[in-house]
């Protein structure tokens, strides 16, 4: 069961095409009850508005991902600042949507979290992964990396255009940084960066960000 967490229309009209495409879902106007009936429901999305009643903040996450753990979070908000959108992955959120996305967008979005992956703005996403790398230095000093070696692997083989592409996106850079920086349009940016999910079997760009950072490190 899928939840739509909010009293604002342009959110409802926004989102309820792609929910329905993913399955039944329902229309709360407050947080205490979601915070029920997500307890009791099966595997799921939550997309939640911060500015529904009843809605504690980021502890409200947390005790909703404790009640179900079954169940993906996503943020609907355009007032989100970067450490916002930290704190709420944080707390347990799977991503932050913000504004005026384009109902593809809101699939990619939805299959994104629903393979485990997460979904973080290119604004937030570079100093995400200075915080993982960090923790991962602090956790694993004195242990072998030889986690992924088989992803690592397949990251050397990859073209050097695509090498390029996941150097690019493991600094954080956007798309529109990367075809910026390598000449080349947004859409041969995403077409490359498809065929490279592909490759080396990752969910999104953040899965893939972390593992060219690991494979530096290692």
């Amino acid at each position: 069961m899928n939840f739509l967490v909010s009293n604002n229309p342009e959110l409802f009209n926004q989102y309820c095409t792609a929910l329905l495409e993913n399955g039944e879902y329902q229309l709360l106007s407050n947080f205490s009850e979601l915070l029920w009936r997500a307890a009791t429901a099966k595997k799921g999305l939550v997309l939640l508005d911060p500015k529904v009643d009843g809605f504690p903040g980021l502890s409200g996450i947390t005790n909703l991902k404790r009640s179900n753990q079954s169940i993906n979070i996503l943020l609907l908000s355009s007032e989100l600042t970067i450490e916002d959108e930290l704190s709420a992955l944080a707390a347990g959120a799977a991503g932050c949507c913000g504004p005026n996305l384009l109902p593809e967008k809101i699939r990619q979005i939805f299959a994104t979290v629903a393979d485990g992956g997460v979904w973080i703005s290119s604004a937030a996403l570079p100093n995400l992964l200075q915080r993982l790398k960090r923790l991962e230095n602090l956790t694993n000093t004195n242990k072998p990396q030889k986690e992924n070696g088989i992803q690592q692997d397949e990251i050397a083989s990859l073209t050097p255009r695509e090498q390029e592409i996941v150097d690019l996106v493991a600094k954080g850079g956007s798309n529109k940084i990367i075809a910026r920086e390598l000449n080349i349009s947004d859409r041969t940016v995403k077409s490359h960066l498809s065929i490279i999910f592909k490759k080396l079997n990752v969910n999104d760009r953040l899965q893939l960000a972390l593992l060219a950072n690991k494979k530096r490190g290692a």
